[in-house]
């Protein structure tokens, strides 16, 4: 033990001796220490092993206290893993053999180099809890040489992937874990500190890798007090097993983060070709909805909102989703889409509200054609929702409006957009239901009426498109993250991109009162580009009318300028 823990020792045992630290140097040192005294009289191998079964144990005890993980640090996590595996390397050193320690919280297996290589093998291999390590013999090509192999079965939970150094998106850190068990290897050769032919290890999976996750082979760099990949290489790994080839030898786990999704060129296209369309169907939408004033009514004022909301929201994810140069900037992009997109979707809510309503009321009041609506009402809550959404979301974290590709919401908040349409969805998906119920008793109660028969028709296929634009599509979106999760993208772009089209088409081609205003106004400008034509027409003939010149007059002119040269 170093004069340095020796200090650190003493101060433990002043201040807090049952601190889990102070534990782990109290018994590095009375295991460093009974080494020592064992130097002098070489112990024999049962006195040997349990040496170490009692250091083992001790350290075993150590990670069962409860509140160890919230004391270890990273600079603690290397002492720790240090301890043990010199630990394990003095035991064998002072009586070499193969063996295996097992207590509740690790397990140590040692194998003499001599059993295999001896004999002219190439490579030989020792495991533990399932976990393999392949050694090429040359590195221990001595009789007395050997190889330890430590898997800890907890230890990944008290150094997760936070510690993590540079791997993947340190924002998404949170999103980091260990998957597998942390296992140190060690060989009493300490000639070279990095090799020329690896070291391969087998890890077993603590579970399956995740949809558009990675997984990474890391050792744990003293140095650095963190995880690293330097040296490591992740060769092969399934469902099960991680395979790791390493030019050193340390502390090892598979890390699993989340992998950076690489740019699909068609689907690029399809969603910036998509979107352009959305825009100009979403203008025209708009146009139509505010300049005929025969169509206003609660309905179109609805409809006039919506489309206001998710053509904002469309053209600030065409221009602004990448803007991420400028941090404020690029998070005050996030927060408008997300506030865009929320106010939509409470739009929808309305929207498939008046539906319902409008069923309901067939006999009586018409909610969707009335022009008298409690618009300012509607306005509260299809504002007011999102804003103290957004609000809310803001204090937790504005920091994390942003990432590193693209003005939108960090993965650790980005469930306080997908919960709030998830509530929205589901309310629109009740609505329906309850609308079609009711339509089917309405229809089974019409007289004979054949416009009100027509109406409610109209209705039910608006309400069924209605749900298909305001709700199936976005649903989509929950699904991809699964194992088809690239069939889902492209799916959940070709139905969002092209939202407004499916607006203009079923709310104003397939609406026969929006048809006749738009037959009025180009009948309009049909009428006026004739009357135009007229005009201009009728200005050249008398243009042409007032240069005509009297043929006598020339005949005259020309007889005298003859007599003038005569």
């Amino acid at each position: 033990m170093t004069g340095e823990q020796q200090k650190r020792l003493e101060e433990c045992s002043k201040k807090n001796p049952q601190d889990p630290i102070c534990s782990i140097l109290q018994a590095s040192f009375n295991f460093f220490n009974l080494s020592c005294q064992a130097s002098e009289n070489k112990p024999s191998d049962n006195e040997a092993k349990n040496q170490l079964n009692q250091t083992a144990n001790t350290f075993s005890q150590i990670l069962t206290v409860k509140n160890v993980s919230s004391t270890f640090s990273n600079n603690q996590t290397s002492e720790f893993l240090n301890n043990i595996e010199t630990a394990a390397l003095i035991s064998f050193a002072q009586a070499p053999r193969t063996q295996s320690v097992s207590t509740p919280q690790l397990n140590i297996s040692m194998k003499a180099s001599s059993d295999i290589c001896g004999s002219g093998g190439q490579v030989f291999s020792v495991m533990t809890g399932g976990n393999d390590m392949e050694v090429p013999c040359h590195l221990v090509s001595g009789k007395k040489d050997g190889v330890v192999l430590i898997a800890y079965k907890d230890l990944a939970s008290y150094i997760n992937g936070n510690f993590i150094g540079n791997i993947g998106d340190p924002e998404e850190n949170d999103l980091v874990s260990i998957n597998s068990r942390v296992i140190s290897g060690a060989i009493t050769s300490y000639a070279q500190e990095t090799f020329s032919h690896p070291v391969i290890f087998r890890l077993v999976q603590i579970k399956p890798r995740l949809r558009l996750y990675k997984l990474h082979c890391v050792f744990w760099d003293p140095k650095n007090n963190g995880w690293s990949d330097e040296g490591c290489e992740t060769k092969y790994s399934n469902q099960t097993h991680t395979i790791c080839s390493c030019s050193h030898l340390s502390s090892l786990a598979v890390i699993m983060a989340p992998q950076e999704l690489k740019d699909d060129f068609i689907l690029t296209v399809i969603t910036y070709v998509g979107l352009n369309v959305s825009l100009v169907c979403l203008l025209l939408s708009l146009l139509t909805f505010i300049l005929c004033r025969s169509l206003r009514s609660a309905h179109t004022s609805v409809l006039t909102a919506i489309c206001g909301c998710l053509f904002l929201a469309q053209l600030l994810v065409l221009v602004g989703l990448v803007q991420t140069q400028n941090e404020l900037v690029c998070s005050i992009i996030a927060g408008g889409l997300h506030f865009l997109f929320l106010c939509a979707f409470s739009w929808m809510s309305i929207e498939s509200f008046l539906l319902f309503m409008t069923v309901r009321n067939l006999r009586a009041v018409n909610y969707m054609t009335s022009q008298r609506s409690r618009f300012s009402i509607m306005c509260l809550l299809a504002f007011g929702v999102p804003t103290v959404i957004v609000g809310v979301t803001i204090g937790v974290g504005f920091k994390k409006y942003r990432s590193l590709k693209y003005c939108w919401l960090h993965p650790s908040l980005v469930w306080s957009f997908l919960g709030p349409t998830c509530v929205f969805i589901s309310t629109n998906t009740i609505l329906l239901i309850l609308t079609v119920v009711l339509l089917r008793k309405r229809l089974a109660s019409l007289n004979t009426n054949v416009s009100t028969l027509k109406n409610t028709r109209f209705l039910t296929f608006k309400a069924l498109a209605q749900t298909f634009i305001l709700g199936c599509t976005w649903s989509i979106g929950y699904f991809q993250f699964a194992s088809f999760s690239q069939i889902m993208s492209y799916l959940f772009t070709i139905c969002n991109s092209p939202q407004g089209a499916y607006i203009f088409i079923v709310h104003c081609l397939l609406n026969h009162q929006v048809r006749g205003e738009y037959r009025k106004f180009f009948s309009k400008q049909k009428k006026k580009s004739q009357d135009v034509s007229s005009m201009q027409t009728a200005s050249r003939s008398v243009n042409m009318s007032n240069i005509t010149v009297p043929t006598a007059t020339t005949s005259t002119l020309s007889t005298e300028n003859k007599a003038q040269w005569m």
